[in-house]
């Protein structure tokens, strides 16, 4: 179909039998289920579902019919193409292969006499502008296909094309062809996008659930394909740099990110594994994950702040004495940071990757949910142990105890090689050559640990990640809940209130999606392009 779109659009996606999806996702318990969550309760009050439901108003104007699921029913044929040209002012071109007989069954054909009708190539074509939004309709039926697009150059292209007529193509521009030569066979749906464009309208910005843009200005454009076979779902995306020489795949590091990733324990809830990481956020990692782990910045407050209604009294008289034209004295004592010696340690090591697993239980009274982590790091060289050691000790004990007292090592019952720290923090720590297990507890190191004596299958990755979400969605809601009672008991009584994030919403969207079991993602680096594996599992 995209040798039927005439050049410039920036969004492409193509189906082999998208009356079939439609039916298949109106008829599904997942649709019924999200329309009842909170998730959609919070999404029908966004932004973004403001401004394309005034588009579908301004469309239904001008088109003269609704574009609901009756009219999508009616128009939507077997192999379609779907070009977006425009984001913000949504300027599309939609064709599908529809018997001529199911198009001119359609209301939108039955309304034709309230259209100028136009001409290209010999083919006639309808248009109709709404005065007031200067929304544009236009739309054929030629054969078997059936056109319809915002604009009305759009569609006169279209019909030329079909007419055989030369003129430039989508398929001809050069980001479409350089990214569909990484690409595979078609799924059921493909989906190409020039990222090089789209990532410079403000709407992406602003919508872009993910927040990574500067992430994704370094590709010029991707394909996605999706197929589906039995329980499984499978994506197969292709990201094409815009700079190839930049796109450095280091071959040690993505070797070993394969082989760390086969290390995640057969009971963890989520892992992933990283090749070739920065220092810094390994430190992070560590520190974050294992060793001091602690509440992160809060997120920035989006509502007015509350106006107390008092005498004006702001300070007290123990603030006088208070400096504010100089910053506070850091009470580091001069001394530098806890985990300098271990920053400095891993910059030594050269980490070639790291992986971080994670699991959840419920405890013994049933209310409260434990976490357990690990961080696996792979390095170029062997580990020295009493340096590890004491590296960690440094970085925790100030944190914990009085003077570093009752701050030491010991090994484990369990396994004797595996060292628990001998204090208030549950750390465990076992080196292996050139690998470097950090824990939360022994058990998950041991679980790390025993996994390394059997047969590797990895492939090299930049990235491998996965999720249970059979195994751990009922412990995040339990969890969640406990976590936003607090926030619900501190209700300030402003109206309107939002569903609780994590509880409620999120939680909702997990209920809804309950018949996924995993989730899996794997990341190549090849010749300029990252090559990326997405897989769902569904519960039989």
């Amino acid at each position: 179909m995209a040798s039927l779109m005439p050049q410039g659009a920036m969004i492409y996606l193509e189906a082999k039998d998208f009356s079939g999806l439609l039916r298949e996702w109106n008829a599904s318990p997942e649709k019924a289920a999200w329309l009842k969550s909170d998730n959609y309760e919070v999404f029908s009050r966004s932004r973004l579902l403001l401004r394309l439901q005034q588009a579908q108003t301004q469309f239904a104007a001008a088109a003269g019919v609704p574009p609901d699921y009756k009219f999508l029913g009616e128009v939507a044929g077997e192999r379609s193409g779907l070009g977006i040209y425009d984001i913000g002012k949504l300027e599309l071109l939609y064709v599908t292969r529809l018997p001529s007989s199911s198009g001119m069954k359609s209301a939108l054909w039955q309304q034709r006499a309230k259209f100028e009708p136009r001409q290209s190539a010999g083919k006639q074509f309808y248009v109709r502008t709404e005065s007031e939004s200067g929304r544009v309709v236009a739309f054929a039926v030629d054969g078997d296909y059936l056109v319809l697009g915002t604009r009305e150059d759009l569609v006169a292209g279209a019909l030329s094309l079909l007419s055989g007529q030369k003129l430039g193509t989508l398929d001809q521009q050069s980001w479409y062809v350089n990214v569909l030569k990484a690409a595979k066979d078609p799924g059921e749906l493909r989906l190409l996008v020039h990222l090089g464009e789209v990532s410079k309208t403000p709407q992406f910005r602003t919508y872009w659930v993910q927040q990574n843009i500067t992430e994704l200005r370094q590709y010029e454009s991707s394909v996605s394909d999706l197929y589906r076979s039995g329980t499984e779902y499978r994506e197969e995306r292709a990201l094409l740099w815009k700079a190839p020489e930049a796109a450095v795949a280091n071959a040690d590091g993505m070797k070993a990110a394969g082989e760390l990733a086969q290390l995640a324990p057969a009971d963890a809830g989520v892992f992933r594994s990283t090749a070739n990481p920065k220092v810094d956020d390994v430190l992070g990692e560590l520190e974050q994950k294992v060793l001091t782990p602690r509440l992160g910045p809060a997120p920035p407050e989006k509502m007015a702040p509350t106006v107390t209604l008092g005498e004006g009294t702001v300070g007290s008289s123990s603030s006088l004495e208070t400096r504010i034209d100089a910053a506070p004295p850091s009470d580091s004592g001069g001394q530098g940071r806890g985990d300098d010696v271990l920053k400095a340690l891993l910059t030594k090591a050269n980490i070639r990757a790291a992986m971080q697993a994670h699991r959840s239980e419920v405890a013994p009274d049933g209310v409260f949910v434990r976490l357990h982590s690990v961080v696996v790091l792979s390095a170029s060289e062997d580990w020295n142990e009493p340096e590890v050691l004491k590296a960690i000790q440094q970085t925790i004990a100030p944190g914990i105890t009085t003077s570093s007292l009752g701050a030491g090592w010991k090994k484990s019952a369990g396994a004797q090689d595996i060292s628990e720290f001998d204090g208030l923090s549950r750390i465990a720590v076992s080196v292996r050559g050139k690998m470097l297990v950090v824990g939360t507890d022994a058990a998950i190191v041991q679980a790390v640990t025993a996994r390394t004596s059997e047969r590797s299958t990895s492939e090299p990755a930049n990235y491998v990640a996965g999720f249970r979400h059979d195994t751990e969605r009922e412990r995040f809601y339990k969890m969640t809940s406990v976590l936003d009672r607090a926030s619900r008991n501190n209700y300030t009584g402003q109206s309107n209130q939002q569903p609780e994030f994590f509880s409620q919403n999120i939680g909702s969207l997990s209920r809804t999606l309950s018949g996924v079991k995993s989730e899996s993602i794997t990341v190549r680096r090849k010749d300029g392009i990252d090559l990326q594996t997405v897989r769902y599992e569904w519960v039989q």
